[in-house]
């Protein structure tokens, strides 16, 4: 752990330090910080040349943002017109290559909150190599969204919806390409629309994209890698699979079983959401599909612990779901198995709503019980991923109990208990200095606060002032600061956090009448 984290131990943002010398971000600056003031000398000529930025601190006197770059690039390239309604349909086609490098690390530092399933490191080391100029387009297009996405800065943000656009121009022929590096990029890109824009809301929208990533790792075979039923298992120096050949060594069929894995646990968090069916569905029928891929891994073991894999896989879901032991405990698998458990939930949970099962269900029991197993098993929380994987286990057990909680007494405990570790959770945890996060912990930590809101209307008969009421409206304000704290960076918290303080603000006039 570097000086920087270590004064944050409880925090679990992407470390963006290097004891051994400056960090990337800020090698980023400073070649920004000499651009500009390139830029500032081709503006006055007749201005003598200053030192050059390379020898001076980076500081805020001396950097500033992308913002008058981009906008210095798009006058350049309109004839000076001023930026205004024409800036957020265009952008200038070609931007220097270092302004497309800061917007990608911008992406970056936060990229494991977001579904990036490649190799991060080695992803970074092509793009700011001479080589990241042919790699296809429809990636980098999406990540220079998100990095002009994620910036916050006006100057920046305005162009976001030429971004976009151009993005989703480019993921319409995605797969037309020539590049070994094509579909795996498709997908990628399209797993990051889909996050997008669930984080803005959109919903309509984010599924859309989901539902072309499941078809894109379908259509490519990357559900049966390693699988014994495939005629070409598609592990490393064997025959390709579906429309991918051979990967070529053990870090490429490792960023395969990641994409996988990346796309079917967005699925399983935002699929059900508006009580559709899920893309994919894990049960018995026509419709069920057999996944044999292994449980994935960190992204250095496929290369440093390759034995971890096993030499063939089969039935890893059904497996699962019917509780067989398995030893998969990378935070990518559980979180992975969160995303079933969440996934599974809901499908039970709108069979309740249109009548389907009952509070007796074995199902519905089988799987109660099956979560809180697992949720037992979780190791400890250090880092950011494992914070996410023990908020989404809690959530799938009010997502399982909710629709019950006013009719069945032991599934409005197993909610507020569930509730209540999530705020033990967020009271252990260094909440400001977190950084970015999964957009599924809005509608987690909604849930839960809305469980709280319940309990002080079922004490109805209490006064507002009374000990117990308090003790809810502490568990409760630690909800809502910890959504006050992302809610400026993601519209969809922005607007849960909204209607919780709404719900909440009704429960208390209602016990002050």
């Amino acid at each position: 752990m570097c000086s920087q984290c270590s004064r944050y131990p409880t925090a679990f943002s992407d470390c963006a330090y290097d004891e051994q010398g400056p960090s990337q971000s800020q090698l980023l600056e400073e070649q920004i910080s000499i651009l500009q003031t390139r830029i500032e000398e081709l503006k006055r000529p007749q201005t003598r040349r200053r030192p050059s930025a390379s020898t001076l601190p980076i500081t805020p006197q001396n950097t500033t943002g992308l913002g008058p770059l981009l906008t210095h690039f798009y006058l350049q390239q309109t004839s000076g017109s001023s930026v205004g309604a024409t800036a957020v349909n265009s952008m200038p086609t070609e931007l220097p290559f270092i302004v497309l490098q800061a917007l990608v690390h911008n992406f970056l530092h936060s990229a494991t909150s977001f579904g990036f399933f490649l190799d991060t490191q080695a992803f970074h080391d092509v793009i700011t190599s001479p080589a990241g100029k042919n790699l296809p387009p429809v990636l980098l297009n999406v990540l220079y969204l998100f990095g002009v996405h994620l910036s916050e800065d006006p100057d920046i943000t305005v162009y976001e919806p030429a971004f976009l656009a151009h993005a989703l121009r480019s993921t319409a022929s995605s797969l037309t390409g020539s590049h070994p590096r094509t579909i795996l990029h498709s997908i990628q890109a399209e797993v990051l629309l889909a996050y997008y824009f669930i984080r803005n809301a959109r919903f309509l929208e984010g599924k859309y994209h989901i539902s072309a990533a499941v078809s894109i790792v379908l259509s490519a075979g990357l559900h049966r890698i390693r699988s014994p039923h495939a005629s070409n298992p598609s592990a490393f120096g064997q025959g390709g699979l579906g429309t991918l050949p051979p990967p070529r060594d053990a870090r490429e069929e490792g960023e395969r079983i990641a994409a996988f894995w990346a796309v079917l646990s967005i699925n399983n968090c935002w699929a059900h959401r508006d009580g559709t069916l899920s893309n994919i569905s894990y049960h018995e029928g026509s419709t069920m599909l057999t996944i044999d891929t292994p449980w994935p891994l960190e992204n250095s073991d496929y290369v440093e612990q390759p034995q971890l894999l096993p030499k063939q896989s089969t039935a890893t879901v059904e497996n699962f779901l019917r509780n067989e032991v398995d030893t998969a405990s990378s935070c990518s698998a559980l979180y992975a198995k969160a995303s079933l458990f969440f996934e599974e939930a809901s499908r039970l949970s709108a069979q309740y709503r249109s009548g389907g099962i009952s509070p007796e269900d074995r199902e519905f029991l089988s799987l109660n019980r099956t979560i809180d197993v697992f949720i037992r098993a979780l190791p400890s929380i250090d880092s950011k991923r494992m914070f996410v994987v023990h908020n989404l286990a809690y959530g799938a057990v009010m997502q399982l109990n909710e629709p019950l909680m006013l009719v069945n007494p032991t599934s409005f405990t197993k909610i507020l208990l569930a509730a209540r570790a999530i705020v033990s959770v967020l009271a252990g945890t260094d909440i400001p200095n977190v950084g970015l996060i999964d957009p599924i912990l809005a509608p987690v930590w909604t849930t839960a606060s809305l469980a709280f809101v319940t309990e002080i209307e079922r004490r109805g008969n209490h006064d507002a002032n009374d000990p117990a009421i308090e003790h809810i409206q502490r568990h409760l304000s630690t909800v809502i600061s910890t959504m006050e704290n992302f809610a400026p960076h993601c519209r969809l918290m922005a607007l849960q956090l909204e209607a919780v303080k709404k719900a909440n603000e009704d429960a208390m006039g209602r016990l002050a009448q």
